[in-house]
This record gives C-alpha cells, structure tokens and sequence, in this order.
C-alpha cells in the first residue's frame, strides 16, 4: 500500500529538458524543470500531515535537478539544537541517517547558525567539514550546497545536495532550485507544526473542562455522603434508629450516584465491550418500569408501558439497552411534577428491520438554549442532582449498538426520547423516529 501511495506521489516522467544523464540541453529547458518541481513539490506538499512521503520525493527531485548522487533533509530538535538526517536520498542513505550532528558541527551546522546558505566545491579541505558521516555511510562528500529551511517563525533545519555527478561543480542555478524547493518544505513543516499545536491546546482544554465538571460531580456527591454521615453521627448515640436509617438513604444514594459516575466515565473514555444475543425487548422494557414506578409514585407521576405484538426476539447487548432505558426513564421521572405522566412504548411494524422504544412524558419539556447541548458532557439541568454524563453515555452506547437516538419535546408539554435499534444487528437506517 505504501508503495502504491509513494507511486502516486513520484512525478511520471524525469524532467522532460534533461538527457538521459541528466544535463539539460538549455537553460530555458532546465528553468521548465524548476518551475515543474517547484510547482509539483507545492501541490504535493499542500495541506498534508503525513510529510515524510512527499519529503522523499521532494529531495529525490533536488537532486535530479541538480544533476548530484544525493540529497537529504536535516531537522534541528528545539531543545538540544542536534540536527538528525529526517529523510535521504542517495548513497548509504540508511547508514547516515543514524548520526547526529552535534550543535553547529559541520557545514550544515554552520548554515544552521548563520542562515547563509553555503555552495562548497573542495569539502574535505573545508575547516568546517564533519567527517562522522562519511565515516558512517562510506560515502565520500566531494561537494555539498545547503540552504536553511527556514520561515518566519523559526529554522526547521536544512536542505543538502551532495556530489555532482561528473566532477562538476554546484552552482548559483543549483542554489536557486534549493532554495525554491527548500522554501516550500519549511512551510509544510512548519503547516505540521501548526496543526499539532492546534491538536494539542484542543486535547489540554478537553481534558480541563473534563476535569472541572468531574470535580463538580464529585464535589456535590461528597457533600451528599458528609450530610448523611452527619446525620449518623447524630442520631446513632441517642440511639434513634429512623433518623440514622434516614442518613444512611442519604450516603447510599450518594455512592450508588459516585458508582453511576464511574461507570459513565469508564463508557466515555474507552470503547464499550457490546455481548449481543437474542433480547426480549418488551421484557426488558418492563423490567425498568417496574424499578422506577414506586419512586415515581413518590412524586404522584404515573408510569406505564406498551408492548409490542408479535416481536421476535432483538439481537443486542441487553445489560447495555437496560442501562440507557433506565437512565431515559428515570430522566422523565425527574423532568415531571405531580399529576404527569409518562409512558414508554415498544414498537415494530411488520417487515421492518428495526424497533423502537420511546419513552414519553408529559413534563416540563427542554429549553431551547438547552437543546444543543443535550449530549455534551457535564451538561446538566438538574444541579447537584445529576452528573451531565447519562445522555453522553446513552448515545454512545446506543449508536455502538447500530441504532440512534432522537428526541422532540416542547416547552410545557413534555419530551419524548426514541431509541431506534436494529433487530438483526445491522444498522439502523430507517428515518422514522416516532412510533
């Protein structure tokens, strides 16, 4: 795959003025060249990530251009300044590119340094010369020409030619299409550069916002647990049972809440393992409102169900379709006041590939400043009383089972929530989000 991908990326044909050995018949032929790289290496190069492909060619057609056994890049690490060989072309290119360049060593340190380009036709009998790499890859550097890769905003490293062929000697044109090429590798590094920045301040403010509404959520069911502890230590010396029964509700509720938040952090941040087999969604259904109708019978709510006639058993997680009914109940159970209702419902119509459980209620209905952020994370309405990670999490568990989820509510009237769920485990595609 790489190979078909670096095969794409290689220019077709050499460039079209040069002779087979590479010297071109005229100056006007060798200046269509440039100008064909250039514009070749710019496209290449535009909007890309994945750098070290299109480097390989852009250096290949350095060296093409300026008739030389070799070409590499150098990068300069920020915090050592040692450059390091990124990408070569040429002879014992493999065995150079284990050497480091000490800081300014070398010819190449020396543009590094000044950020002069250098043109030298005599390297062994140059002061500057660094030897380590000839030492290292068996090539002998006969001539070198080297431009910085620099742009506005820093020096990336530089740009080398080595040994032109036939004993010839580099040149200002050579210089010339270093530097147009080397020009538009610094912006594609510095391009890279940018987008990983960007990556990394979105990651750092993920994880504080992350970090603040889970200090949140902990902090109100801290507060929960230390008003139920304190009303145990209370009551448990004057040995009143009820009132230390009643702190006691208060701490568990608390740490079924801190285990609920674990659970939801967990469903978030990894992928959930799904143990899909044949499910009874009308019983399943059941189930949940039979564990919410007595809590809302507390607040006078009404809780009924309907099920579906003649469905087959759902080929699904049950343990995790349980978890998002009980989470979107027990949500209607809160967004209502007394005299509400709310009513859950399975459906499938005959010869459909899908069925759906919508859970309605006669509330309060949604804002519409809150609607768009339903599903974010640590977004919450209910204040201490929730964490902000229940419909995150459902939606996600929800589309990794191939189903999706969608709500319609107005303002007074209430909300109704439908899940759409595949009945064989193929994706849910039906556009139908009512039943």
């Amino acid at each position: 795959m790489e190979d078909t991908q670096r095969a794409e990326q290689q220019p077709a044909q050499p460039p079209a003025g040069s002779t087979s050995e590479g010297h071109y018949v005229s100056e006007e032929e060798r200046a269509v060249d440039e100008l064909r790289a250039v514009q070749f290496i710019t496209e290449a190069l535009a909007g890309k990530l994945d750098l070290d492909p299109v480097l390989e060619v852009a250096v290949g057609w350095v060296a093409e251009l300026v008739n030389a056994e070799g070409s590499s890049i150098l990068l300069i690490d920020p915090e050592t300044n040692v450059m390091t060989f990124h990408v070569l072309e040429g002879p014992g290119s493999k065995a150079a590119k284990s050497v480091p360049l000490p800081p300014g060593a070398g010819i190449c340190g020396h543009v590094a340094r000044t950020g002069q380009p250098a043109i030298v036709n005599d390297v062994q009998n140059d002061p500057r010369f660094f030897s380590g790499v000839d030492k290292s890859s068996g090539v002998t550097t006969r001539n070198l020409l080297c431009v910085p890769l620099r742009t506005a905003a820093r020096l990336w490293g530089v740009l080398e030619v080595i040994n032109k062929h036939d004993g010839a000697d580099f040149d200002e044109a050579d210089l010339r299409v270093a530097y147009a090429i080397g020009g538009q590798i610094a912006l594609a590094l510095e391009n890279v550069h940018l987008h990983g920045e960007v990556v990394r301040q979105e990651r750092m403010a993920a994880v504080g916002q992350t970090v603040s509404g889970l200090a949140h959520c902990v902090k109100n069911i801290l507060n929960g647990i230390r008003s139920g502890s304190a009303v145990i230590d209370r009551h448990l010396g004057a040995d009143n049972i009820a009132k230390v029964k009643d702190g006691w509700q208060v701490v568990r509720k608390n740490n079924q809440m801190l285990s609920n938040l674990v659970l939801d952090m967990l469903s978030l941040a990894r992928d959930t393992k799904f143990h899909p087999f044949p499910t009874d969604v009308n019983d399943l259904v059941e189930q949940v409102c039979q564990l919410v109708v007595d809590r809302a019978a507390e607040r006078e709510v009404s809780v009924t169900w309907a099920k579906a006639d003649n469905l087959d058993e759902v080929s699904t997680d049950p343990t995790q379709l349980y978890r998002c009914l009980l989470n979107l109940v027990s949500n209607a159970v809160d967004a209502c006041e007394s005299g509400a209702r709310i009513h859950v419902r399975v459906h499938h119509a005959a010869g459909r590939r899908r069925v759906t459980m919508s859970i309605a209620d006669t509330g309060s209905g949604i804002a519409p400043e809150h609607r768009d952020k339903l599903f974010t994370e640590f977004f919450t309405t209910k204040g201490g009383r929730g964490t902000g990670l229940g419909l995150p999490v459902t939606k996600k568990l929800i589309a990794a089972m191939g189903g999706r989820i969608t709500f319609h509510t107005v303002v007074g009237r209430g909300t109704k929530f439908v899940i759409a769920l595949p009945v064989d485990g193929a994706s849910a595609e039906d556009k139908e989000t009512s039943a």
